[in-house]
């Protein structure tokens, strides 16, 4: 049995939302669904949507009065301040750990924090924990819901361990299944993170101990029109995961390794090839990266080819 009571959660579970009318209450349902021994809180972080998103949080909240901490945004403070903020009122919350989902994804999984929960107490040199999730595209009329493209690389008999040697390589971590311990997050440090994003917390828990990619399928992965990921052009994806990726190198102990420098490099790779502007300041900036990063013979070759391709 875990400790926790309605005042002090074990868990506090962190959601933000913006203008997910058409999901917001699927998502909060599926935590309110969980059966647990331990006490558990959900944190919203409402960043005043232009929908019906705040009246819907509002209805949530007046059915589940002692389950939710409802914040509600006076202004648009964007996804990063809004985040923060949630975080900070997880922290505040004085639970022992801390799972994410966001709020346009759900849960289906009724044990999932309790078998997450119950890995991590019985687990001490292991700060974090994901689990397997199914992918629905929501553009398709009937939409079926998918294994995601790397289930069939992870040979998982009981989980698949996660390092900051083995981290994204496949990318399995995704936010929706993540529950760490509170005590391995730096959060000074998140913050003060320019580019910040969820790879930004997974690489800060790493190096406080090991992950696990547990060996169940606890929720829903959406991919809609709506999605800030899934809206964005490939080159922004590729930057600012490059940009992320550059500063967790660079600032978060112990990732100055070969397999973040892998990535890095590839994310540079591909921001260069992408960029629609080969005139522009952040192009020659990512340039610089590449000369800096991997050669100038390298980097020469990569530019050379780009401009063959648009010939």
């Amino acid at each position: 049995m875990h400790s926790g009571n309605k005042s002090t959660p074990f868990v506090a579970i962190w959601m933000v939302t913006y203008n997910h009318e058409k999901f917001i209450e699927e998502a909060v349902e599926s935590v309110m669904a969980q059966k647990t021994d331990f006490e558990y809180k959900l944190f919203i972080g409402e960043d005043c949507s232009i929908d019906n998103t705040r009246a819907i949080c509002l209805k949530l909240k007046s059915k589940y009065q002692n389950k939710i901490e409802l914040f509600l945004n006076k202004n648009n403070i964007g996804a990063n301040l809004n985040a923060y903020n949630v975080f900070n009122s997880c922290f505040e919350s004085e639970a022992k750990y801390i799972a994410l989902l966001e709020a346009d994804d759900y849960w289906t999984d009724p044990l999932k924090l309790q078998k997450q929960v119950d890995f991590l107490e019985n687990n001490a040199n292991y700060s974090i924990c994901w689990t397997k999730y199914f992918v629905k595209q929501e553009s398709q009329m009937l939409s079926s819901l998918e294994r995601p493209e790397w289930a069939d690389q992870v040979g998982v008999d009981g989980g698949f361990k996660i390092d900051l040697d083995t981290v994204f390589t496949p990318y399995c971590t995704y936010t929706l299944t993540t529950l760490f311990r509170k005590e391995a997050l730096d959060l000074d440090l998140l913050k003060k993170l320019r580019y910040h994003k969820d790879n930004s917390l997974y690489t800060l828990c790493l190096s406080k101990g090991d992950g696990l990619l547990l060996d169940f399928y606890s929720g829903v992965y959406r991919l809609h029109d709506g999605g800030i990921y899934s809206s964005t052009s490939a080159f922004k994806q590729k930057h600012y995961s490059y940009l992320n990726l550059k500063e967790i190198v660079s600032e978060i102990p112990n990732c100055n390794n070969g397999n973040m420098r892998s990535v890095r490099d590839y994310l540079l790779k591909e921001s260069i090839q992408l960029h629609p502007d080969r005139f522009s300041l952040s192009y020659l900036n990512l340039i610089k990266d590449g000369i800096n990063f991997f050669g100038i013979r390298e980097c020469s070759s990569l530019i050379f080819n780009n401009f063959k391709n648009e010939g």
